[in-house]
């Protein structure tokens, strides 16, 4: 699609007027956080064409197809089979948006979709309408236009509303896990989307690359390279393609998460005599030291209001997982189940804190909450090792790499560890996951 194209499609469906009333607007209809939550039925009618020309894909069917294969991947519907529910043409002839509640709540459907659409030329106008068949009552309804080309668009949209409108929460399609894959001069850092679309290479370093992390507005990318044959951490400008060095120093040099104010970066360095923690301000390049210990001291994490860092220190002896206030005040041990716990991730709501620890033969990833309390386990060993685990803007999944039978695989899975999803396989390497918007 062209670049124009794209950008007139997304538009129209951000500007395009939303039909939706006060009352439906605020309640939220699904739990989706519940801790007995069961996947919700949801039926997705065949779409009916009102107007226009034919469209070279069969729209009808197509629009229910990929509508219902984004709510699929959130792992909260159950999305009936449309072998279900033939439902007669002459029941939506005259109206489309006719419904007998008692067809669709017999075979245990619990919210209904339909949608219509229109073409005229390359201009493709659709309507949805959600519909409580318990309640025999409509939800909402959204209109949406754009162009044909551009249908993957209004479809992911479509979804998006319907996620919205039901559990009160955003779609995370749009979204991106990022990791380094391993190339024959080294490794390179890729992205795949959370809909599992092709994976795109961002960087051609021709080195080793580690750790990399998104500034907050998604502009910067910011990650380590053996690049001049030295360690050094890198800020590429994604959308000037500039990349500049910004640490000049001997040893250690690992690049780690930007504040949530985009502001400051956490680094490793081993510039003072072992590996310690730094915050480095982006704007005027000055370093602040944040832990002091004669222990080793790497992969940090910021909270999400900026005001504490989770870390790995051996200064008790193995590999486990502290936090601190963000001057380096305060520090605690939170892990205490394992012998190798590492790569910390604060979850976006600030209630726990994801990592990996050695579990037998390989690692596991668990989560905590910020007391040291409450050990949950999210992946088990009769699936591989996972390892990097990384939050969902959302905090209600964790992406992580698996490695089972020479294949390296990112994952996503609720933090419940229930359906994983695989989005991305290969037989090479993978290491460094992050997942942003």
């Amino acid at each position: 699609m062209k670049r124009k194209s794209i950008f007139w499609v997304v538009l129209t469906v951000f500007l395009i007027g939303v039909l939706i009333t006060g009352a439906s607007a605020a309640r939220i209809y699904l739990d989706i956080d519940s801790p007995g939550f069961e996947k919700f039925p949801l039926a997705i009618a065949d779409f009916r064409q009102q107007a226009g020309e034919t469209a070279p894909t069969d729209l009808s069917l197509w629009f229910p197809n990929e509508v219902g294969r984004y709510l699929a991947m959130t792992d909260y519907f159950q999305i009936k089979n449309r072998r279900a529910f033939l439902e007669p043409a002459a029941v939506s002839a005259t109206d489309p948006f006719r419904i007998e509640y008692p067809d669709w709540t017999t075979i245990g459907v619990d919210y209904l979709v339909k949608g219509v659409f229109t073409l005229r030329g390359t201009v493709l106008a659709a309507e949805i309408r959600i519909f409580d068949t318990i309640k025999a009552q409509e939800v909402t309804r959204k209109t949406y236009q754009g162009a044909l080309e551009g249908k993957t668009v209004l479809a992911k949209a479509m979804a998006n509303d319907i996620l919205s409108v039901l559990t009160g929460t955003s779609g995370l399609f749009d979204t991106k896990m990022t990791f380094t894959q391993k190339t024959p001069q080294g490794s390179e850092i890729y992205t795949v989307s959370f809909d599992a679309s092709t994976a795109v290479k961002l960087t051609s370093e021709y080195a080793l690359v580690v750790a990399p992390h998104w500034s907050p507005d998604g502009r910067y990318l910011s990650y380590t390279s053996y690049r001049s044959g030295t360690q050094a951490i890198y800020i590429k400008d994604m959308q000037q393609r500039i990349t500049r060095r910004v640490t000049p120093y001997p040893g250690m040099n690992l690049a780690g998460p930007w504040s949530p104010d985009g502001r400051r970066m956490l680094l490793t360095l081993s510039k003072d005599g072992n590996e310690e923690i730094y915050s480095l301000e982006i704007a005027t390049g000055n370093l602040t030291r944040i832990t002091r210990h004669f222990g080793i001291d790497v992969s940090p994490a910021w909270s999400p209001d900026g005001k504490q860092i989770a870390f790995v220190s051996n200064r008790s002896g193995s590999p486990q997982v502290y936090v601190t206030n963000e001057d380096g005040s305060g520090t605690r041990r939170i892990t205490d189940e394992g012998n190798y716990n590492t790569s910390p991730v604060w979850s976006p709501r600030g209630d726990r804190i994801a990592y990996e620890s050695r579990t037998g033969g390989g690692f596991q990833i668990f989560t905590v909450n910020t007391q040291g309390e409450d050990v949950q386990a999210v992946t088990s060993a009769g699936k591989g090792a996972h390892e990097k685990p990384a939050w969902s803007p959302d905090g209600r999944y964790l992406a992580v790499i698996s490695r089972q039978g020479g294949r390296h695989r990112v994952m996503v899975l609720p933090v419940n560890g229930s359906n994983a999803r695989k989005v991305y396989e290969t037989d090479r390497k993978c290491n460094g996951l992050t997942w942003s918007r």
